[in-house]
């Protein structure tokens, strides 16, 4: 029989994780209502061809900016919360000075390589001098507009709300220059340029609110060492590759499937597919937002006093939660997603709908299972979280190899499709036998 305690317990956490995604509910809300407006400039004023450019220079930017991050907001998360419960200020200062240190090099990373992967789309697409100059100075603004340490602070200290607002800038400043682009000339470059200047503020918008946070120190009273770090916080290494592979095969491989389909097919396919996508995943954001909530929990009764018990029982609420969520979001899907696209981008894109269904089916797959990876990850087994995805990404390129010659667009987000259903399927399985142990 459940005690008092317990049933208080139990419902303190999950209250915290629906009490935290609300606040990211709220902004997100606004930026889904804002971003749908914008979207629907953009692709009227650019059309088919033009969005597909556009598609294709910012999948380049977002995508090696994917690749390249070390989801570090996690790693401040795993390590952090042990430091803070026991009031280890100078080690919680190490760690996250060690976790600037990555972001910053892996943003420089991707500054590198960002060049080369315009250079070859503009030669294979045949896009002019100026227009390429100017799309790598975009895409190097994209990748080096890091702010993953800064996430990690704030969901820390549990500041959501600090959060929500930092995050807003980015629907807001879009909408905003996509209005001034609109009105004094549409053009890809021009609208390419708001989303960079977006991703600038909010990056600086995240450091700035980290960097105010109280109880969160980053001073030092002597310089720190690479061995204090790895003594402090066993296993860091592991934990940090894992997490950056887990999150560039599973969003550094969405960006990725838009390039592919605009080499394979044309730079039109990819600008369906890319469109079709940003409505699947607004109907699936709050699955974003879960896992974010969902992780600092799982972690606390971790890191806290509270029993394995309580761990399991949060896991199992979150599970049916989220396949709730799944649920009403392929509910969505069927009952607005033709005329989402019609009022939208209006009838030239309304070749995108199956598209849409597509991945809007495999964003619901997405939503069920988001907080099966968190688990794993907050149970220690990340690596096979990491193992698990490799195995799904494999699948989702084999089928793309397949079927996208054949079938475009509709054959890549089949493949979506499929290596979605293949992830929740395997995660669940995953779940079921080391969700005890």
């Amino acid at each position: 029989m459940t005690t008092q305690p317990e049933h208080a317990e139990r419902r303190g956490s999950l209250g915290k994780i629906l009490h935290n995604t609300g606040w990211m509910l709220g902004g997100k809300g606004f930026g889904a209502v804002v971003s749908t407006i914008y979207l629907a400039i953009v692709t009227r004023s650019l059309g088919l061809e033009g969005f597909g450019q556009f598609a294709l220079v910012l999948g380049a930017g977002q995508g090696v900016a994917t690749f390249v991050a070390f989801q570090s907001w996690q790693i401040v998360v795993r390590y952090g919360m042990p430091h803070l419960h026991a009031g280890r200020s100078d080690a919680l200062a190490r760690l996250l000075r060690f976790t600037t240190f990555v972001d910053i090099a892996a943003a420089l990373i991707g500054a590198a390589v960002i060049v080369p992967v315009v250079l070859l789309l503009g030669w294979h697409f045949g896009w002019e001098g100026d227009f390429i100059f100017r799309a790598v100075a975009i895409c190097m603004v994209l990748v080096l507009s890091t702010h993953w340490t800064p996430v990690g602070i704030l969901r820390l200290r549990d500041r959501f709300a600090t959060a929500t607002f930092a995050d807003a800038t980015t629907p807001m400043v879009r909408f905003l220059g996509a209005l001034v682009v609109w009105l004094t000339g549409p053009s890809v470059i021009g609208y390419l340029a708001v989303w960079a200047v977006a991703e600038a503020i909010t990056a600086a918008a995240y450091w700035v609110s980290a960097l105010r946070t109280s109880n969160v120190s980053w001073r030092l009273d002597r310089p720190w060492r690479w061995s204090d770090i790895w003594r402090e916080n066993p296993g860091i290494r592991a934990y940090a590759v894992t997490t950056n592979l887990l999150y560039s095969l599973d969003a550094g491989a969405k960006q990725l499937t838009i390039l592919i389909v605009g080499l394979i097919a044309a730079p039109a396919a990819a600008g369906q597919f890319r469109f079709s996508q940003q409505l699947a995943q607004a109907m699936g954001k709050l699955s974003q937002m879960l896992a974010r909530a969902i992780f600092p929990e799982l972690m606390r009764s971790r890191a806290g006093e509270e029993t394995g018990a309580h761990f399991d029982r949060l896991l199992a609420r979150t599970v049916r939660l989220t396949a709730a969520g799944g649920a009403i979001v392929f509910a969505l899907l069927l009952l607005i997603g033709r005329p989402a696209i019609d009022l939208i981008a209006g009838p030239q894109f309304a070749s995108a709908y199956p598209i849409l269904l597509l991945l809007g089916t495999a964003a619901a797959l997405d939503f069920a299972a988001v907080g099966f990876e968190p688990a794993l990850a907050a149970m220690g087994r990340a690596g096979l979280a990491l193992r698990l995805r490799f195995v799904t990404t494999a699948l989702m390129f084999s089928l793309m190899a397949l079927l996208a010659p054949r079938w475009g667009a509709i054959g890549a987000a089949a493949s979506v499709l499929a290596a979605s259903a293949a992830s929740a399927l395997l995660l669940w399985l995953a779940l079921r036998r080391f969700g005890r142990s």
